[in-house]
């Protein structure tokens, strides 16, 4: 396996009032939405596989997922935050033998993001780097962890990317993409219904009062 694309998506959302996962996006549920951009990006690489981490008890949503060329994972009953959902994916992958040369890490609530950013950033992946994209001046996601780091992710189960990327600061790089989706994460309503307007997408999500050194968004809201 040359490289995983990490799914996650184990979060409650609290701020959104109801399950993201399944908010409609053009008819089909977020979390497909954003599956069906990672399989078609996935699809340019001969050696790579999807890994979605879903909650430790999630039936509905496992089930819906069953026919996609996908591997369900279940997240630790608890904590569900970024670090803990990382590090069971490595161990899983550990276990299986699998030793990619990058994971590529995606939230399940951006369905936006263009394929050919998450195409991008596999071909600057390397063993020894950590890629995060930025679009006007703002980091977001998918990031790209090389295997270098993934042992230590395993340990850092209570750990924010942000911590992340402050730990490891001399192997993370920087990629330019001219994609705004990859500051759209939709955690409130008020950030869906921003989404939906294709009008503003661009102006909104690539302007955006964010630094490089702001946190990113947290998998468990």
């Amino acid at each position: 396996m040359e490289y995983s694309v990490a799914v996650l998506a184990a979060g409650y959302s609290h701020r959104f009032g109801s399950d993201k996962r399944l908010a409609s996006i053009h008819g089909e549920p977020m979390l497909l939405r954003t599956l069906q951009t990672v399989m078609e990006a996935v699809s340019a690489f001969d050696d790579a596989t999807i890994q979605v981490i879903l909650r430790a008890r999630d039936p509905v949503i496992a089930n819906g997922l069953r026919k996609l060329p996908v591997q369900v994972l279940h997240a630790p009953v608890w904590p569900v935050g970024i670090g803990a959902s990382l590090a069971h994916i490595v161990e899983q992958l550990q276990r299986a033998g699998a030793n990619p040369k990058a994971v590529l890490v995606c939230l399940g609530d951006m369905p936006f993001v263009e394929p050919d950013t998450l195409i991008r950033l596999l071909h600057s992946a390397s063993e020894d780097r950590i890629c995060v994209p930025v679009c006007a001046g703002t980091r977001g996601y998918p990031i790209a962890i090389g295997r270098k780091y993934l042992s230590a992710l395993a340990r850092m189960r209570n750990t924010g990317m942000e911590k992340v990327l402050r730990i490891f600061a001399d192997g993370v790089v920087d990629v330019e993409v001219a994609d705004p989706a990859i500051n759209c994460d939709i955690n409130r309503p008020d950030d869906f219904h921003a989404a939906m307007r294709p009008d503003l997408f661009g102006k909104i999500f690539a302007s955006r009062d964010t630094a490089r050194d702001v946190p990113l968004p947290s998998l468990s809201e």
